[in-house]
């Protein structure tokens, strides 16, 4: 045996095995390298994409103003997977109208791509659009400003109102241009408003039952400035008597000579220098008694409101005994705001009166 094995021959036989099981270990299907298997495997993966891209035209948009087509469109792609992510992510390919050889009117046209890999397939979402190709026109219009006035607060006043620009220019179809009644701005202002509206507006081309019509405006919104203010003026007051006191005699003294009044334009304008003021003597049983008088409810519409509100006004109760003593001396002074009937006209013509009512008080101050 060991003869055997430390011959030449038996050396000779192990190293021919060694060939054999090599050859055979190489030849064999499916025992190539795994990087190559992996790179067949990739390259015959398929792979789906759905893009939404732009919609382009082919036409003289500057002579034929087209409508009814949308702005982007659906492509789903389809191919090798690589392929496929790249053109997703490149997006090197358009879709597009060809209206070159159209006349003006109504259309059906097909979508067509250009740029796509042929090794994709490809499916278009919509396949057809129906298009208006119409002449087209541009026109200037001047915008009008449309306000709910009830908006305002009670008494307050809208001035000049302010656009910029106050001019748009409106393109779009000749038949869409007739139908343009108007070009404005709605202003929405909120309820109560008191101060000045400062805003960009929207604008709007309006047909005559004031839908809107299917142009393009430039610019889509201006800046409009609607002053909003109220008038006011400084009077005085006339503290006047009211109520039936046929025996007593009353005198009205208050701290406040004039008061501030807020109203319209017209309002203001209805109001000279001074406003009476009335005051109630109907239940004054006391010789001296303090009101306080709410100068919007006794003013009513003659004003919006006043500055202040109210005032306070002291009310000094006289007898009449006291009126008839003062007429017979001729030296006691009467009261002009509230002298009863008899007390006047047995006063002599030489006797001095003296008023201590807000009128000649508010006279005096001025």
């Amino acid at each position: 045996m060991k003869k055997i094995i430390n011959s030449n021959y038996f050396y000779a036989f192990i190293s021919l095995c060694c060939a054999l099981w090599l050859f055979f270990f190489v030849s064999t299907p499916g025992v190539g390298s795994t990087r190559d298997s992996n790179q067949s495997n990739t390259s015959t993966v398929t792979k789906k994409a759905t893009i939404t891209v732009p919609l382009q035209l082919q036409a003289d948009v500057d002579k034929y103003y087209i409508t009814g087509y949308p702005e982007k469109v659906k492509i789903t792609i389809e191919g090798p997977a690589a392929l496929v992510t790249a053109t997703k992510n490149t997006q090197n390919f358009n879709l597009y109208l060809n209206l070159r050889d159209l006349s003006i009117g109504q259309h059906r046209v097909q979508i067509k791509e250009t740029g796509l890999n042929s090794e994709l397939t490809y499916s278009i979402k919509p396949k057809y659009v129906t298009v208006n190709i119409q002449k087209r026109v541009t026109k200037k219009f001047a915008v009008d400003v449309d306000y709910n006035k009830d908006s305002l607060a009670s008494g307050y006043e809208t001035g000049t109102i302010e656009e910029s620009p106050d001019t748009v220019t409106v393109t779009g179809a000749a038949s869409e241009i007739n139908k343009i009644d108007k070009v404005v701005v709605k202003p929405n202002l909120p309820k109560g408003i008191k101060s000045t509206f400062d805003q960009e507006v929207l604008v709007q081309a309006l047909d005559k039952n004031g839908k809107t019509v299917n142009v393009t405006l430039d610019p889509q919104t201006i800046h409009v400035k609607i002053p909003i203010s109220i008038q006011s003026k400084q009077v005085n007051i006339n503290l006047k008597q009211k109520g039936n006191s046929s025996d007593t005699s009353y005198t009205f003294e208050s701290d406040v000579k004039n008061i501030r009044v807020f109203g319209t334009k017209d309002q203001i304008s209805a109001i000279g220098g001074s406003i009476d003021v009335p005051v109630d003597v109907s239940d004054v049983n006391s010789s001296s008694t303090k009101k306080t008088i709410n100068l919007s409810d006794v003013l009513g519409n003659k004003v919006t409101f006043t500055d202040p509100t109210t005032i306070s006004v002291t009310i000094n109760r006289a007898s009449s005994n006291s009126s008839a003593l003062s007429s017979t001396t001729g030296n006691t002074a009467t009261s002009t705001s509230s002298t009863s009937s008899d007390s006047k006209s047995s006063t002599s013509d030489n006797t001095s009166s003296s008023s201590t009512n807000s009128t000649n008080d508010n006279n005096d101050s001025e």
